[in-house]
């Protein structure tokens, strides 16, 4: 065989790989078997990948009977739930480092996250990559801290998933419901290799997935925007029609929003969207309204529910917010407000 010929068939086998490669089985491991975990668990597995849950001990023997799950997608009326078996589940690391992984998926809190040791969890996945889902860059550099730059990729959850049923909901099991928006690519950042194949995972598991390099930077200010509306709408015992008439709420709320915006763009850099600088009080009744008919579920109640179970989580990012501010001796007196009205 002449050297020609030899580069000619390596090559073609080179092809023939790429080819077959997104059809290959890999082992996937989600660390937490939460609303978001149990989703993504699902879709993995559904494309033919092998997949484990890492949690606690407590609720090792709970996971391993399965899960119910509602597909809001294809069921609306959440007549028909999905049992969910097809995972293995682990508990103690020394059982996950008895295989190779290709990915490993934090399924996680942010709060969670800060206090987990993770280094047992790095010792026991090999070269695994690394996925963060937290929503802001200073999680994504504590895992990166730990874990090194080249193997962490980050994504934002693009869905909704949550403990069903809501207290507006009549269900004959109780389970997850999910809903994956239509048309919107969850978004990955980090070493383009080891990122193109999280999308290329995503993708093959009908979740659309895009890279987005720095969309963390770029969304933290679409976060604070999320975060100060959820310390407003708590205030007002997250009734949106309460919120909506509360005038002296609306007007602090756009102030913590403006002042959060101010100190993230000192700090990283940033600016926010037009669009989030340009909402006006009058506008908030009107967009409070419309969300109700944005999704399948009832917000509001989905909302309460959901930012109630995770509020350490909130509650440490609007602190975040003020200590950034007063780093940068900027204004921070609505913030201040909104959080005490919160205590």
């Amino acid at each position: 065989m002449t050297s020609i010929e030899l580069i000619v068939n390596l090559t073609a086998i080179e092809s023939l790989v790429d080819i077959w490669k997104p059809m290959m089985k890999q082992s996937i491991l989600i660390v937490g078997a939460g609303a978001v975990g149990q989703v993504y668990a699902y879709y993995f597995a559904r494309a033919g990948h092998d997949v484990h849950l890492f949690v606690k001990e407590k609720y090792l023997a709970e996971a391993e009977q399965g899960f119910t799950l509602y597909d809001l997608n294809q069921d609306k009326k959440r007549q028909h739930p999905t049992q969910f078996k097809n995972f293995h589940c682990h508990s103690d690391w020394s059982t996950v480092a008895q295989q190779p992984w290709q990915q490993v998926w934090l399924c996680v809190s942010s709060t969670a996250l800060a206090q987990m040791d993770l280094q047992p969890m790095l010792q026991a996945i090999g070269d695994a990559t690394v996925v963060v889902l937290q929503p802001g860059p200073d999680d994504i550099q504590h895992v990166k801290a730990v874990a090194g730059d080249e193997r962490v990729v980050s994504g934002m959850i693009n869905m909704i998933s949550y403990h069903a049923p809501l207290a507006t909901e009549v269900l004959a099991q109780e389970g997850t419901a999910f809903w994956l928006p239509p048309l919107i690519p969850m978004p990955i950042d980090g070493e383009r290799q080891r990122a193109d194949d999280v999308i290329q995972l995503l993708k093959q598991s009908k979740i659309p997935a895009s890279y987005q390099q720095g969309f963390a930077e770029r969304g933290i200010h679409s976060t604070a925007f999320l975060m100060v509306f959820l310390a407003a709408l708590e205030i007002n015992h997250w009734k949106y029609k309460a919120l909506g008439q509360n005038k002296a709420i609306l007007k602090t709320m756009i102030e913590a929003q403006q002042e959060a915006f101010a100190a993230i763009s000192q700090h990283y850099g940033t600016k926010p969207a037009l669009a989030l600088t340009c909402v006006k009080t009058w506008m908030l009744p009107s967009i409070l309204f419309a969300s109700r008919y944005v999704a399948p579920l009832d917000m509001e109640t989905y909302l309460e529910a959901h930012f109630s179970k995770v509020r350490p989580q909130t509650m440490a990012l609007l602190n975040l917010y003020i200590e950034r501010a007063k780093q940068y001796q900027l204004k921070h007196e609505a913030l201040v407000g909104l959080v005490a009205q919160m205590s």
